[in-house]
């Protein structure tokens, strides 16, 4: 497989730069396969060891595509764990905020009312 860059699977510049002051500089492989299809609209189904890149797999993606204009919720991302769930959240706040795109989680455990006030806002 090519060493391909984020800019050259179609990330834009601004979330490339957001990656690399994380010191995120080179997608992983799992990343250089789904990363063209799913910029695309395409649908992409990967499974891939913990560790091995899939969260960004799907958030880039959903960052980039989102539509911030269109008030209606864009993106639902589905997952097992409250701590799951609260990762991913951190994994995408800095890339959406690079784009102006608004996240939020909800999960049980803790009161409902301040994560319903800032999922009715979310992209």
């Amino acid at each position: 497989m090519s060493e391909r860059s984020f800019e050259e699977l179609g990330v834009s510049a601004p979330v490339v730069a957001t990656l690399a002051s994380r010191s995120i500089h080179h997608p992983f492989p799992i990343q250089k396969l789904a990363l063209p299809d799913a910029l695309a609209g395409v649908d992409i189904l990967v499974r891939s060891p913990t560790g091995s890149g899939k969260t960004l797999a799907f958030a880039l993606p959903i960052v980039e595509r989102i539509d911030k204009s269109d008030p209606r919720p864009s993106a639902l991302v589905l997952v097992p764990t409250r701590e799951l769930a609260a990762q991913v959240t951190a994994e995408l706040e800095p890339l959406a905020r690079t784009k102006g795109v608004l996240v939020a989680a909800a999960y049980g455990g803790v009161p409902l009312h301040a994560q319903s006030k800032r999922a009715k806002k979310a992209h």
